[in-house]
């Protein structure tokens, strides 16, 4: 392998660490639940402020 091989392979690795831990999880999951609706959601909010 080459030095220019090592450099362009480490540079592919950071780019692709960016871009997976820059997703916004939290917007993505709050999109996921205003979207869909799933029942568990509703059922955890009444069992959380029932006690």
């Amino acid at each position: 392998m080459s030095s220019t091989d090592r450099w362009v392979l480490a540079l592919l690795l950071v780019a692709v660490d960016l871009v997976i831990f820059a997703i916004p999880l939290t917007g993505l999951f709050a999109a996921y639940l205003l979207l869909l609706r799933p029942a568990w959601f509703r059922t955890w909010v009444e069992d959380l402020y029932s006690n």
